[in-house]
């Protein structure tokens, strides 16, 4: 007998829908509409002058702060599309290039030039992208900017904000990462503040209903069970943690041999996952006495 066993699931219909960078089942955020309207909104002229307003998007992990601005990035490109308006939308994660170079690596790969992972200094990048956007205007969303944003003394998001026809949209998770700029960059950048606030109950079981759909079979949760879920999600202030919440309880079922999911596999899933929630606050206590301490001397 092998450790791994490949069953036919009586709870799940298809399980990647619980998983934390799974797409959006409709394609658009839920319960986001009024985010996505102000957004739209600030950046509307660069349909007209070729330059909207920057903005900075902050808000909790977890808050949808990441998928409304893909939405709104593919919005762009469909109308820009639509409207023969010269104009581009990019959208590169600092927290995964890292560093200011490697996301001026990807900003410049998105116009379409085929650059080299290495061997080209920053001033060369600089110099593509220039050569590259010519006279169309370029809308630049940065998501995690706080993984890049102190690694130099010119900040990245200071130069392309001179670029002519350059839309910034940062997006992070505290507005700290903002306001911490220097002078003359904010300055500059002046940018339109949006705060995503996390999900409601009712709107967290609205965005957990659509999951539900397409990850369980129908039957396998009941509406209650939701509700208790939402409620869970709500306090955590992480959407995510509700489709950790929903996979747990639903592994947790099938591994029982049920057809659906009880109240003892959801309360055993929230103590489960919430546990991490609880080590990170008690770890930032920690910090912050320590903090305390080291001020105090």
């Amino acid at each position: 007998m092998t450790l791994f066993q490949i069953r036919e699931s009586h709870i799940f219909k298809d399980v990647r829908w619980l998983q934390p960078l799974s797409d959006l089942p409709s394609g658009k955020p839920l319960c986001r509409d009024a985010d996505i309207e102000t957004m739209a909104l600030f950046l509307s002229d660069v349909f007209k002058t070729g330059q909207g307003r920057n903005l900075f998007i902050y808000g909790k992990p977890g808050t949808g702060k990441t998928v409304c601005v893909q939405y709104l990035l593919g919005e762009i490109r469909k109308h820009a599309d639509e409207n023969h308006v010269p104009l581009i939308s990019v959208y590169v994660n600092a927290g995964k290039t890292r560093t200011p170079y490697y996301t001026m690596l990807e900003i410049v790969k998105a116009l379409g030039l085929n650059v080299p992972d290495r061997g080209w200094q920053m001033f060369r990048l600089k110099q593509a992208f220039e050569n590259a956007k010519k006279d169309r205007a370029v809308v630049v969303a940065i998501d995690e900017v706080d993984s890049i944003i102190f690694k130099e003394k010119e900040p990245l998001v200071y130069y392309l904000n001179r670029q002519p026809k350059t839309t910034i949209i940062l997006v992070s998770n505290k507005i700290q990462d903002a306001t911490s700029l220097p002078k003359r960059a904010l300055s500059t950048l002046q940018p339109k503040l949006l705060m995503l606030e996390p999900y409601t109950p009712e709107e967290a079981k609205a965005v957990m209903l659509q999951r539900v759909e397409n990850a369980f079979h129908p039957g396998a949760i009941s509406g209650k069970l939701l509700d208790i879920v939402a409620e869970a999600t709500s306090k955590a202030e992480d959407i995510r943690m509700g489709f950790a919440i929903l996979l747990s309880a639903g592994l947790l079922a099938e591994k029982s041999g049920k057809t659906m999911i009880e109240a003892e596999d959801i309360k055993s899933a929230i103590q489960s996952e919430t546990r991490m929630e609880l080590f990170q606050k008690l770890e930032a206590l920690k910090k912050k006495v320590e903090s305390i301490h080291k001020r105090s001397r």
